[in-house]
């Protein structure tokens, strides 16, 4: 029997004696009515955000120091910018005299290198989704500077190993012409991977589009100081042997050390 206050009417439901105060309910809507526990109160379960190589505090140092070595040599960009392209392309001799660089352009290029070496770093380490938990320090800065410091090592390595080659099989005009080639490349590099590297400090979702890039950004920086030195030093049949050897001795197998050298670095610091 339903209580005497409440007014029979056959869509009443035994088992929700207390709706029917507020008047006759159908089984519809009752149905579509939420009893008991509303879910929505509770609010949504809180997920795990994950972590951009942006965000860390190390590597926003690290471009801040670059954005700071390109603010303090900015006023000299222009006179490193006249000589850069003749640098990169001309096989031109001219007098020892003309060819005399300031301070100011030397400061320049040891910026310029610095990020180029940076963005290397940024763009290898976005190569691995896996990440070393090393305590208090940042993984990501940790591997990012470990990968720049390879970067800057193997650059001054180039750096000695072409300049004993120019001083053995080259006269002195063309040596330095060829070393001026070697630093003008790394300027193109770096001017091709400064945007890619930091659009994926922030978007690792595009590692693969970025490194592709960065690789084809390399090879293309390679060819054109490869090309100079071609044009520099091929005189006849003899001097391609020489030139052959080369390209395998001081291009070709430092980079395949270089890769060994990388993985073996990232694995070890992955096992700490």
């Amino acid at each position: 029997m339903l209580p005497d206050s409440i007014p029979y009417s056959p869509c009443w439901q035994p088992l929700d004696v207390s709706l029917l105060m507020n008047g006759p309910l159908t089984r519809a809507e009752l149905t579509d009515m939420t009893l008991g526990e509303i879910p929505y109160t509770h609010g949504l379960e809180p997920m795990e955000r994950a972590g951009l190589p942006g965000y860390d505090s190390g590597v926003l140092c690290l471009l801040i120091g670059m954005f700071l070595l390109l603010a303090a040599n900015f006023r000299h960009y222009s006179t490193f910018f006249k000589n850069f392209l003749s640098d990169l392309l001309s096989v031109r001799r001219r007098e020892e005299t003309f060819g005399v660089r300031t301070f100011s352009e030397t400061g320049v290029q040891i910026s310029i290198v610095l990020i180029a070496c940076l963005c290397e770093g940024i763009i290898i380490n976005s190569a691995f989704p896996e990440r070393p938990v090393l305590g208090p320090v940042s993984g990501e800065f940790v591997i990012i500077g470990v990968f720049s410091l390879i970067a800057m090592v193997y650059y001054l390595w180039q750096l000695a190993a072409y300049g004993t080659v120019g001083a053995i099989f080259a006269d002195k005009v063309s040596a330095r012409m060829w070393m001026k080639g070697f630093n003008a490349s790394q300027s193109l590099l770096c001017m091709l991977l400064v945007v890619p590297a930091l659009f994926v400090l922030f978007n690792p979702a595009a590692s693969r589009i970025i490194i592709i890039l960065g690789i084809g950004f390399y090879i293309l920086a390679r060819l054109v100081f490869i090309c100079k030195g071609f044009r520099l030093f091929y005189d006849n049949f003899g001097s391609l042997l020489y030139f052959i050897l080369y390209l395998c001795t001081l291009e070709i197998v430092p980079l395949v050390l270089i890769y060994r050298a990388v993985l073996v670095l990232h694995n070890l610091l992955l096992q700490t």
